[in-house]
């Protein structure tokens, strides 16, 4: 019955994670879902270190770049109030941005735009004290050159997403935080979801870390991108709220079809709408994502012929998380 092949799946997972690579363990929560039951929902190592604080299922995490899919889906939610199109162009919501009128909110949308990657890491730590607005971030990359004419060439830069962050100010008239909240995470009740921006310290937050190349050993990472990471990757959340998250996205509750469509179509190099979208060798449509932080790396997918769900947030910074998602998607589909 399938009672006993979901018990044998879930064993099959625990184990797998269990014996993960013994010399570099893996560190955080991981959700697994299969035809809309959570067979999996478990942290692994430590949260905290020093502390001896374990990961829970409901430890937050910095999810970085994953925030991009939360963006896409607020632009597209002003399209479909008709406050804005995805075809208009950047000049009509920032007048003085240079080249403004080639570059279009679809190119910011799809990497597409050429405007280059602004440096997180040249803020220094010092001023962490001071929060950034988002007009002063544009600042950081707004006179930069573009690499490209827009739209003829993918190129990842959170520059983009940071305009998309702006644009979602300008046009709502709240802040980009606010209109985030009211419209996605209160609907949703994400309660372990918020932005690293806001000041107050975050309840269950895991620590992060990395791994110096010279020692190899794991150190605490110091969060020194938070005020500046905002609409490109300043959302914090759980496993848990991310499968909420995915499952209300992708089951059209946010976006009309129409909308959803639009962002789950890849335009160039398989990207979407602050998604990817590629198909596996045996011809399943995977839509997913992954992001890494100083501390942090994160990943959700979802596999729509299959109907399952991964979902990982580590605190280790970099760590490759896609050989896990390959083997627990080998059990999901039992290959033997």
């Amino acid at each position: 019955s399938e009672k006993i092949d979901n018990s044998d799946i879930q064993s099959k997972i625990s184990k797998y994670i269990d014996d993960y690579s013994p010399d570099d363990k893996f560190s955080g929560t991981i959700l697994v879902a299969k035809d809309d039951k959570v067979l999996s929902d478990k942290g692994y190592g430590m949260a905290d270190y020093n502390n001896k604080i374990a990961n829970k299922p409901k430890t937050v995490f910095e999810i970085a770049s994953l925030t991009k899919q939360f963006t896409a889906t607020a632009i597209l939610m002003l399209q479909e109030k008709k406050l804005l199109n995805v075809q208009d162009t950047v000049d009509k919501y920032i007048p003085d941005y240079p080249d403004g009128d080639k570059i279009k909110i679809y190119n910011l949308l799809t990497h597409t735009s050429g405007i280059p990657d602004y440096d997180q890491s040249s803020i220094s730590s010092k001023k962490v004290k001071h929060t950034y607005t988002i007009k002063q971030i544009v600042e950081l990359f707004k006179h930069k050159p573009r690499h490209f004419e827009s739209g003829t060439k993918y190129e990842y830069s959170s520059s983009n997403y940071i305009l998309l962050g702006y644009i979602i100010e300008e046009v709502s008239g709240m802040k980009y935080e606010s209109y985030i909240d009211k419209n996605i995470f209160k609907p949703l009740k994400l309660h372990d979801t918020g932005f690293l921006t806001n000041e107050a310290k975050i309840k269950d937050k895991a620590n992060g870390y990395y791994r110096p190349k010279k020692t190899g050993k794991y150190i605490t990472a110091l969060d020194k991108e938070g005020p500046t990471l905002y609409s490109a990757g300043g959302i914090y959340s759980t496993v848990d709220d991310l499968y909420t998250w995915d499952n209300a996205l992708l089951e059209g509750k946010l976006l009309n079809k129409k909308s959803l469509n639009n962002m789950l179509t890849p335009y160039l190099h398989s990207y979407g709408y602050g998604l990817i979208i590629t198909k596996k060798p045996n011809g399943d449509k995977m839509i997913w994502d992954n992001g890494s932080l100083s501390g942090y790396s994160s990943y959700i997918g979802k596999n729509i012929n299959k109907n399952y769900v991964i979902i990982i947030l580590s605190n280790k910074y970099s760590y490759n998380v896609i050989p896990i998602v390959s083997g627990l998607s080998n059990i999901l589909e039992m290959k033997k």
